[in-house]
C-alpha cells in the first residue's frame, strides 16, 4: 500500500530540490552581475577621474 505513496513523496522531494538548486544558482547569477556593474562603475569614476566635476557646462 505504502508503494503507491512513495514516488509522490521522491517526485515531491525531487522537486524541491531542484526548486532549491534553481534559487541557488539565480542568486549567484544575481551576485555575479551586481558584482560587474559595480566593477564598471567604479573603472568608469577611476577614468573620469577627481576633476569631473569641476567641468564648465
Amino acid at each position: 500500500m505504502n508503494d503507491m505513496s512513495s514516488p509522490v513523496v521522491t517526485e515531491a522531494a525531487r522537486a524541491a530540490a531542484e526548486a532549491k538548486r534553481r534559487r541557488a544558482r539565480s542568486i549567484a547569477i544575481a551576485l555575479g552581475l551586481g558584482f560587474l556593474v559595480a566593477m564598471f562603475y567604479a573603472a568608469t569614476i577611476v577614468h573620469l577621474g577627481g576633476n569631473v566635476a569641476n567641468r564648465a557646462i
